[in-house]
Parts: C-alpha cells; sequence; structure tokens
C-alpha cells in the first residue's frame, strides 16, 4: 500500500489496484442490491449489505444517517478535504433496477475502497454517502436540509445509461444535463349519479381529469423543447355506471432550469384549473416531495475527470442539448461542488426500461462500471493532492451562488 503523500504515481496504481482487488466482491455486492430492488425509502436490504460490506473493510460506518432509516454514512481517511462519493440504491416499481442503481451503489463503494487505500493520516477524508429514494422525493434534498454535506467540500458520483447513436457502448458524457423536475398530485372531487339513468345530476371528475390531460397536450405547442410534462391517472373511477365523484393523477415537471421550471409550473396549474371550472367539480392540487434543481456541473472537476476518462479508454462525447432526466444530484451540485458524469453500456434499451435491468445486472455493464470508477478515483486522487485543484472549484461554485443571488 503507497500513500497519496508519499508518491503520487504509485498512490495512483494503488488506489487502480484496490478496484481490481476487490472487483469479484464489488460484482457479488451489486447482484445482490439487483436481485432485491425496493422503492424510495425502502431500501433496507440495500442498505444493510452495502453498510456491512464497507464496515467489513475499514470504514467507519453510521446507519440510518441525518435522519434518513436508508441513508448512511462511511468514513475513511482523516484531515482535510473531505469528498463525499454518493450512491443510489432504490429501484423503480415493476421493472426493478432498470436505472442500474445497483451499478451506482457499487461505484459508490469501488471508489471509496480505492481513496481510502491511498489516504494517509492527514492527507484527507473520503465519505461513502448513501442517499435514497432519487427515483421518488428526493431524498437527497432530505440529506442537505439535515446537514449531511456542511462538512463536504465537493461530491460525485457516476450514472450508467444505455447506448445511442450519440452515446455508443464505452462513451462518456462528462457534463450531464439533467432537468430540473418537480412532482404534483391532482384530485377532483365531483358528485355520482346514475351514468345511464341520470348523468346530468353528477358531476364527472373523470371528465376534469380527461379535460386537463388534454389542456396540458395542447400547452405542449406552446412549451419550449426543453420542457417535460407527463403522468398518470391513478384514480379514474370505481364503475362505468356510476358518474365518477373523485379522480386522482401524479404528474411530474420538468424544465432545463430551475427558473424555466418556476415559469412553467403555473401554466400547467392553469390547465388543472380550467378543467375544474369547466365541469364543476373541486380541484385539490400539491407539489409533492422535493423540487429537484438542474446539473451544475464543476467545471474543473470535469476537466479533470474526462482527462482519466480517456486514459482508460472512455470516448467523451456531449450530445447537443439538455437531458430528459432529472436526478436529485442537481440539488448537491447547488450545495457544493460537484460532478456527474453518465456513461454507455451496450443496451439499446433506455434508462426505465425493463430491457435497461437485464442490462445493469450483466456482466458487461458491471465491467463499465469499474472502468467509469476508475476514472473518478484518479479524478479524486487528483483532487486530494492538488489544492488548487478544490480552490478552483470553490471559486467556480462561489461565483455561480452569487450571479443566482443577484438574479
Amino acid at each position: 500500500m503507497v500513500k497519496l503523500a508519499d508518491d503520487i504515481e504509485q498512490a495512483r496504481a494503488s488506489a487502480l489496484a484496490a478496484i481490481d482487488a476487490a472487483n469479484g466482491d464489488l460484482r457479488d455486492l451489486s447482484l445482490e442490491i439487483h436481485s432485491h430492488p425496493e422503492l424510495a425509502y425502502e431500501e433496507h436490504h440495500a442498505h444493510e449489505v452495502l453498510t456491512n460490506f464497507l464496515e467489513g473493510r475499514g470504514f467507519a460506518v453510521e446507519r440510518a444517517a441525518h435522519g434518513l432509516p436508508t441513508a448512511f454514512r462511511a468514513v475513511a481517511g482523516s484531515g482535510d478535504p473531505t469528498v463525499a462519493v454518493l450512491c443510489e440504491y432504490d429501484a423503480l416499481p415493476g421493472i426493478g433496477h432498470a436505472c442500474g442503481h445497483n451499478l451506482i451503489a457499487t461505484s459508490g463503494v469501488a471508489t471509496g475502497l480505492a481513496l481510502a487505500e491511498v489516504l494517509g493520516e492527514g492527507d484527507g477524508t473520503v465519505v461513502v454517502l448513501g442517499t435514497p429514494a432519487e427515483e421518488r422525493d428526493g431524498g437527497k434534498a432530505d440529506l442537505i436540509r439535515n446537514g449531511a454535506f456542511d462538512d463536504v467540500d465537493a461530491a460525485l458520483m457516476m450514472h450508467p445509461g444505455g447506448q445511442s447513436p450519440q452515446m455508443p457502448p464505452g462513451s462518456v458524457r462528462v457534463r450531464a444535463k439533467p432537468n430540473a423536475l418537480h412532482a404534483l398530485t391532482v384530485r377532483y372531487s365531483g358528485k355520482n349519479a346514475h351514468a345511464a339513468g341520470r348523468p346530468w345530476d353528477g358531476l364527472n371528475a373523470l371528465d376534469a381529469m380527461l379535460h386537463a390531460y388534454g389542456g396540458i397536450s395542447l400547452l405542449r405547442q406552446q412549451m419550449r423543447p426543453s420542457a417535460r410534462v407527463h403522468g398518470i391517472i391513478t384514480e379514474g373511477g370505481q364503475a362505468p355506471n356510476i358518474i365518477p365523484d373523485r379522480t386522482a393523477a401524479y404528474f411530474y415537471v420538468r424544465e432545463d432550469t430551475v427558473d424555466h421550471l418556476e415559469e412553467l409550473k403555473p401554466r400547467v396549474v392553469a390547465c388543472f384549473e380550467a378543467a375544474a371550472l369547466a365541469t364543476g367539480t373541486t380541484l385539490d392540487l400539491t407539489w409533492e416531495g422535493n423540487p429537484y434543481t438542474d446539473m451544475q456541473n464543476s467545471t474543473p472537476l470535469a476537466d479533470t475527470y474526462e482527462k482519466w476518462a480517456v486514459e482508460q479508454g472512455m470516448v467523451p462525447v456531449e450530445p447537443e442539448g439538455a437531458g430528459a432526466g432529472s436526478t436529485d444530484m442537481g440539488n448537491v451540485t447547488y450545495a457544493v461542488p460537484g460532478l456527474h458524469p453518465s456513461y454507455s453500456v451496450e443496451s439499446t434499451a433506455g434508462n426505465h426500461n425493463a430491457g435497461f435491468t437485464a442490462a445493469a445486472g450483466s456482466e458487461e455493464g458491471h465491467a463499465r462500471m469499474i472502468t467509469a470508477s476508475k476514472a473518478l478515483a484518479l479524478t479524486l486522487v487528483d483532487l486530494y493532492s492538488q489544492p488548487e485543484l478544490l480552490a478552483e472549484a470553490k471559486r467556480e461554485f462561489d461565483e455561480r451562488a452569487a450571479a443566482r443571488a443577484s438574479q
């Protein structure tokens, strides 16, 4: 074992060797999470296997950290700076780990192991932070409020995705651009009546929901190309011969920036309000969970990661436009300097598709994750060993925060 302060080149080699040495165990860890998919805030099995794994390799582990039962904080090293490597491990309803969070969790562990291998006394602290509920409600926003990042100087993580013409297997989008997002629940209350005998006595809550759904479809013509509004009807009535007196739906509203999201939200609300007025029903609309911000990737961290990604054989690509997805890692980049690259695996199925669930459990998917994690570990070796790199990242972060405050 070569410590960071002794020989930087040998420290880099030791960091990579630590990941290689743990590769088989990391594969088993990934498959264990993959085979036990759990929804947001219910990731008890993943929490157990991840914390046991890290504790068994010398990390000081706090379970149920920062007020969340399925969050954790695993620490190695000592002194400044403190860098957090983030794990996600919640799955999707019905299709399991179709966003590859088993790979994300394992990537965080792999990177943590690499840094623990080379951080000597006072060289710096690495925190492997378990972050629940990325797929719904935004657990990282809870962690920010609860102080999880108060002592953190920078935060990083990796994300897998399916291949596309713009992102062939082995490519990496270093400066990913997820959208800002806020979720809302909508309920209409009306009045029952016999749908055939006396329909005029009813106030049709389903008509209200369909009216709103159609209004949003028409609104899309006037929305910015980066905007997305989509949802599901979770309650639509009880029987075809009863005028529904209540309906419910769950929607996501997305835009490329927080400011554009705030401009779009009142226009979406107006569609729901208009439907209530047209049908004589009562509207109950609630914005749910934590809003997700857009991503503010750190340029110095991105440039450093890109250098090491190329060295590891990855191909950096930067597709045009904003990303279609959203992540609460965006919220973290508003709290501390951060980076969230996205790498591709051999799957024509995109994320949130049952086909990608298989890719997330494949040998090839694991191998791509290991490569991406090695580049992340080398990036962090630079961050710990070059104080000017972190200083530059903090300077950019402060300038962005000042610019937002002045708007």
